[in-house]
């Protein structure tokens, strides 16, 4: 299969008269989104190392290629996002020493003393996650109805993860196809993840005073629930993704809704590389 992995900058103004919580009706989901802006940064170094460190194992090539695109998409993603936090400071939101304790406690301590197989599993795990929310939230159009600033922002970075979802998975066959290595990274990635986006978020919450709002749980367990169905979904999605035969393309026209996504954005972006090549 060919694709297309493009690395853009994201270069419109996130201006200071962006509301606290930008999707209106829903704080708890504003709260779970401006966690995994302030959770990126340290996220997407870590993707970045782990791939570097695996590049002297993959000879020159297609897949090589695609993983220097992968890693010129991902640079991007940690600058964007990080340029939103000014925001969240001038909100009067202390996060700044839990994202460095995230970053010096979990993804520096696993440079030091996890094996490269772990940390390429571990990353493989978190590319199928960021694909699937990103599926599900453009497909649902979840973010219709958000400040248009911090959609553009979510949805790029969304349509990019659905580009790149096969790089980290087809490294990992690469470099340790070991089925048992998949699993352990999936276990370890998927309980990282929501732990922390889960503890970050909440206290978000908890600084304005919502977290134990009626509303707010009403707000999560549509989420979760009957509203976007997050819980089942992703249930499913990582069900998929241990399957022996898992195919990172198996998401149904998820090709189509990044595109869309990126054509609706691509005034607002400035594409610095593209690659296209066939997956192999």
């Amino acid at each position: 299969m060919e694709e297309t992995i493009t690395a853009r900058r994201f270069i419109a103004t996130l201006g200071m008269d962006i509301p606290r919580h930008w999707l209106p009706g829903n704080e708890v989901v504003s709260s779970l989104l401006n966690a995994y802006t302030i959770l990126v940064p340290a996220n997407e170094a870590f993707y970045i190392r782990t791939l570097n460190a695996c590049l002297p194992r993959i000879p020159y090539g297609a897949l090589r290629a695609r993983c220097e695109a992968f890693i010129r998409q991902e640079a991007q993603h940690g600058v964007a996002h990080k340029r939103y936090w000014a925001n969240l400071d001038a909100q009067g939101y202390a996060y700044r020493g839990m994202e460095r304790a995230v970053e010096r406690c979990v993804f520096r301590v696993m440079d030091r003393l996890a094996p490269l197989w772990l940390r390429l599993s571990l990353v493989s795990c978190v590319k199928n996650i960021n694909a699937y929310l990103g599926y599900e939230f453009l497909s649902q159009s979840i973010l219709a109805d958000a400040d248009p600033r911090l959609r553009d922002l979510m949805e790029w970075h969304f349509a990019e993860e659905i580009e790149h979802r096969a790089v980290a998975f087809d490294l990992l066959q690469a470099v340790s196809p070991c089925y048992p290595v998949r699993v352990l990274g999936a276990a370890m990635s998927t309980t990282l993840f929501h732990l922390l986006l889960t503890a970050l978020a909440g206290s978000l919450l908890a600084k304005d005073r919502l977290l134990w709002r009626r509303a707010s749980w009403t707000q999560l367990i549509s989420h979760l629930g009957a509203g976007h169905e997050m819980g089942r979904r992703s249930f499913e999605h990582l069900r998929n993704y241990l399957a022996p035969q898992f195919d990172p393309y198996c998401l149904p026209g998820a090709d189509a809704l990044a595109a869309a996504a990126l054509t609706r954005l691509g005034a607002e972006h400035s594409p610095s590389v593209v690659l296209m090549a066939p997956r192999n």
